[in-house]
């Protein structure tokens, strides 16, 4: 068990350290070109580690402003009571559980 513990643990340090090799496709060469018939096999260092999140493999990512939200502060303190609460516990039929047993002659 330990063995193999120490093999996966391993393995994920090593595809940890495989770097992103995103940065140098074909079509990052050309900036101001659009070509619609780009195929994908001339980017023969498109390949992304399991550890990383690279730009080919379909991840976008989209940023919304910042909501600011206004407070009201209250001043006031309420000194009415509201409370809906009714007890329903009965002192009776629980007190008489807790008596020692006795014997039928």
């Amino acid at each position: 068990m330990k063995i193999s513990t120490f093999i996966l643990s391993l393995l994920i340090l090593v595809l940890s350290l495989k770097p992103c090799s995103d940065g140098s496709n074909a079509e990052d060469l050309k900036k101001d070109n659009i070509n619609l018939a780009h195929n994908h096999q001339e980017d023969h260092n498109d390949s992304c580690p399991v550890t990383c999140i690279c730009s080919c493999c379909g991840m976008s990512v989209t940023f919304e402003s910042i909501k600011i939200f206004t407070f009201r502060i209250h001043t006031e303190i309420s000194n009415v009571v509201v409370s809906s609460y009714q007890s329903n516990y009965q002192f009776d039929s629980v007190a008489a559980i807790w008596q020692p047993p006795q014997l039928i002659s």
